[in-house]
């Protein structure tokens, strides 16, 4: 998960009449709605395709939450908060806010649903991965009409954002960096809460177990891209190494700058464009700090 400027305009067919029709029809609608009552069903111009369009060119056709990539039928229009229900309470859900455009967010199919999913854990080994995988999952992940929030929920037609307190990270609004921690010391690349003096972060665990960042086969697929990381950082501190035995300065020179040339590659990961782009910018920002230590290191042999 990383930080998206909402920079895309509204998409016109959220300001068209048949938009404002559908929203004094639920209006309407929920001026006589009582607890247990079913909710609105008739909102359909959130699916418009030029917001389909604007959401998958903001996001650079990523899911809003886990960064995988969203190829053709993956694609789903992901109310944040939650247009007709929240779990675990009578809130009639935020149907006031199920046509705006700062309430859309592009999502795949498993972080916005409910799905039988498997959950990585950062001490699972190998074999414990491969025999979840033989098991068929029993429990359901992903945000459904999950909605946490820490203070008294918005009522309509609030539209302010962090009055409520929200615990579910939407980054257009909240930077997920700080509160997030992505392990790459460990077999599989699973994502945790940040901690700072006041211990983890609580949006961060929240987000991480509202839409299942740490499902296998996200996971899995993630584990690929740190592989591939891993192998690159490797081979450059192995080079530097080698170069470094017996050189003279030029040589040590030169070759640090080699080495700086392949990390400036491995940030290319990082990418907006990139998937598991928050993940490649923590590994790739730890080891660029390594290898500062390392020529600092090398720089006061010298002296």
């Amino acid at each position: 998960m990383i930080y998206v400027d909402r920079s895309e305009p509204c998409p016109q067919s959220l300001l068209a009449a048949a938009t404002l029709r559908q929203a004094q029809d639920a209006e309407a609608y929920y001026d006589t709605w009582v607890t247990g009552q079913a909710s609105f069903v008739e909102f359909t111009r959130y699916k418009e395709n030029d917001v389909q369009q604007a959401l998958r060119k903001m996001f650079k056709w990523k899911c809003a939450y886990c960064e995988r990539q969203l190829e053709k039928g993956s694609f789903e229009v992901e109310h944040y908060r939650p247009k007709g229900a929240v779990d675990g309470c009578d809130h009639p859900g935020y149907w006031w806010l199920a046509l705006e455009w700062t309430n859309l967010l592009p999502t795949c199919a498993a972080c916005n649903k409910g799905l039988l999913q498997h959950i990585v854990t950062s001490d699972m080994q190998l074999a414990e991965v491969e025999a979840l995988q033989a098991k068929r999952p029993t429990d359901l992940h992903g945000k459904r009409t999950q909605f946490p929030v820490s203070l008294p929920r918005l009522e309509a037609k609030s539209h302010d954002h962090f009055a409520e307190g929200p615990m579910l990270i939407d980054p257009t609004r909240t930077d997920p960096e700080p509160e997030l921690r992505w392990r790459s010391d460990c077999v599989f690349s699973v994502v945790e809460p940040a901690t700072s003096a006041l211990g983890p972060s609580v949006i961060g665990a929240e987000t991480i177990k509202c839409v299942a960042l740490n499902r296998i086969d996200l996971v899995e697929n993630r584990t690929q891209v740190l592989e591939r990381l891993r192998t690159q950082r490797i081979q450059i501190m192995d080079a530097l190494e080698r170069a470094v035995v017996g050189a003279d300065s030029v040589t040590i020179n030169a070759a640090i700058q080699t080495a700086l040339l392949r990390i400036a590659d491995m940030k290319l990961s990082g990418e907006a464009n990139q998937p598991y782009a928050g993940m490649a910018r923590a590994f790739v920002r730890s080891f660029a700090s390594e290898f500062e230590s390392w020529a600092a290191a090398r720089e006061l042999e010298e002296n």
